[in-house]
């Protein structure tokens, strides 16, 4: 099930770049090369400017503008935007953008991608695409109604070790997939107002749902939660039960003693290790035997994300949204049943103080 669609992934992908590149000289070509708007300019939003201004520098991408509410980030990301901007409005209204990036805290998603399509009918969401299934639908349906394109960064399903384990499990390399462990521990201090579940289980709960071929969970418990001083939750550990007896234990956290940035694969023949900072090394164990896969001229997840919604905007009739509509409310969902379950345990346990 998995060869197939992730070989097509990254031939479409491997394909559109020899063709940027080689022709990138060309009129033709100079035409489809995308103006893009990134709004939010943080850690994460300066790794989306440094990789747009690698694409700029490949000939994919024409022009960049950077917009953030701070006014001193100008001199930061003054190397790699064209221009900046401290409010979207004006970004949007001086500039014309074939995609904008939104890559701004979680609770600001919704009302700012459903203003921006207005504008521009092309947008990349950072994950999670909204706090509530209902704002995931909103934004869908609004993109599907201007017959714009939609990504939302859910960036594992582009890493190439991950999508290389899913090929050798396909062919039956550690047999029937059973079990995965997603570990995503940094030792960042979590940032203002935190929420572990839509910062980073969310990936866990999408990696598994991918892995396991977009198979819905029936269970998810949460277990060994750490708050903050004001309740949030900033570490987490989750059981996520699967149809056929399957399941992903998923344990993500700030404040860690290290980095630890891992996916394990078990099936009933052995198993299969990702280092998610690592996108060119996967090892398998089967028996006694353990070997590792080193994969030749890897491309960085992320910049394969935008060079998929580039694409997407050359060929709209063929792909509009990425994860499929379902998916993306599928993670919202499991978010949401987790937060949930945390407001739950705390109204118990203060009514038990009380």
């Amino acid at each position: 099930m998995h060869t197939f669609k992730h070989r097509k992934i990254l031939f479409l992908l491997m394909s559109m770049n020899r063709a940027t590149l080689s022709n990138r000289l060309s009129t033709a070509d100079n035409i489809m090369r995308p103006v893009v708007g990134v709004v939010g300019c943080g850690r994460w939003g300066m790794t989306h400017l440094k990789t747009l201004y690698n694409l700029k520098q490949q000939g994919i991408i024409s022009a960049i503008h950077a917009c953030d509410i701070k006014p001193s980030k100008q001199a930061e990301v003054a190397k790699f935007a064209d221009s900046f901007y401290t409010d979207w409005q004006t970004l949007v209204n001086e500039q014309e953008l074939d995609i904008v990036a939104i890559v701004t805290p979680a609770d600001t998603h919704c009302d700012l991608a459903l203003q921006i399509l207005d504008y521009c009918k092309s947008i990349f969401i950072e994950k999670p695409i909204g706090l509530s299934q209902h704002e995931a639908s909103s934004i869908i349906a609004k993109v599907q109604e201007l017959g714009g394109q939609l990504l939302v960064g859910h960036i594992l399903r582009f890493h190439e070790a991950m999508n290389q384990a899913m090929d050798l499990i396909s062919e039956g390399e550690i047999g029937e997939l059973q079990r995965i462990e997603f570990n995503r521990i940094t030792p960042r201090q979590p940032p203002n107002y935190p929420n572990i579940f839509e910062a980073m289980a969310i990936h866990g709960i999408d990696t598994a749902c991918y892995s396991f071929g977009e198979l819905e969970p029936s269970r998810l418990t949460v277990g060994n939660v750490v708050l903050d001083d004001n309740s949030y939750p900033t570490n987490a550990k989750l059981s996520v039960e699967f149809p056929g007896m399957k399941e992903a234990c998923i344990d993500v956290g700030w404040n860690g003693r290290e980095e630890n940035r891992k996916i394990e694969y078990y099936g009933s023949k052995g198993s299969i290790t990702v280092e998610t900072n690592e996108v060119n090394k996967l090892t398998i164990t089967t028996g006694q035997a353990e070997r590792t896969i080193l994969l030749n001229n890897i491309m960085a997840p992320l910049a394969r994300e935008w060079q998929y919604l580039v694409e997407m905007t050359k060929s709209p009739s063929k792909h509009s949204i990425y994860p499929q509509p379902g998916s993306i409310i599928r993670s919202i969902k499991w978010v949401e049943l987790a937060n949930l379950e945390i407001q739950n345990t705390s109204i118990e346990l203060n009514e038990r103080i009380e």
